[in-house]
């Protein structure tokens, strides 16, 4: 019985960290969004809003003319980052990468982890979002059919969702949309059960079905 006292503080040393990584899986997190949007009758148009989650926040900004922007905020760090789609590659991806990437992403399935990751919304619980959409155009009528559709839509939309609508019937085309949402989340359930899923296909083998097929000659030639 010796051993088995030894073994508790390792015991232990094992369980507090377990119990640790269970509690940070399974406890929720409040995930915040925000977005405006906004569109006028020559073309010009402009998004921004943000999203936070815990610690962490990403807030962006895109219009017409205007490149994309992004901005990280880390534990009160800022990060920003400007893309440059003008911006090419220096060196060629090397045909081996290429083709492991085409014999991952078959394997996975994109269609199937899509749907994996839809699934995912069991671990999240809604609290409220409102949208709010103002809009207008040159043809009344046109209005008025989207003002009727979008009428339709709100009264069967669930009970946290709220779809609140304001048409302008000044004969110019216009738009703007404005989104708030606060939603409880469990984001390490969902990476676990991903990462879970793509690890379990990349493990399976593949079906006989995805084998290339090969043209047999006669049997003298074998």
């Amino acid at each position: 019985m010796a051993w088995a006292w030894s073994a508790l503080p390792w015991l232990g040393v094992l369980l507090v960290p377990a119990l640790l990584f269970g509690l940070m899986c399974y406890w929720p997190l409040r995930l915040d969004v925000s977005g405006r949007a906004r569109g006028e009758a020559d073309g010009s148009w402009v998004v921004a809003g943000g999203i936070s989650l815990a610690a962490t926040s990403l807030a962006f900004v895109w219009g017409k003319g205007v490149s994309p922007r992004l901005t990280f905020l880390l534990l009160g760090r800022k990060l920003t980052w400007k893309p440059d789609w003008s911006r090419k590659l220096a060196r060629p991806v090397p045909k081996r990468v290429r083709v492991a990437s085409r014999r991952a992403w078959a394997r996975v399935g994109p269609l199937n982890l899509a749907l994996k990751i839809l699934e995912e919304r069991r671990h999240t619980r809604l609290r409220y979002l409102v949208v709010d959409l103002a809009y207008g155009f040159r043809d009344p009528l046109l209005t008025g059919r989207l003002l009727g559709a979008l009428s339709v839509l709100s009264a069967v939309l669930p009970a946290a969702v709220q779809l609140r609508q304001s048409p302008r019937w000044d004969f110019e085309d216009g738009w703007e949309i404005s989104v708030d949402g606060r939603a409880i989340v469990k984001p390490w359930l969902m990476l676990l059960d991903v990462a879970a899923y793509v690890v379990r296909r990349m493990a399976s083998r593949p079906s006989p079905r995805s084998q290339p097929l090969v043209a047999e000659g006669p049997s003298h030639l074998r």
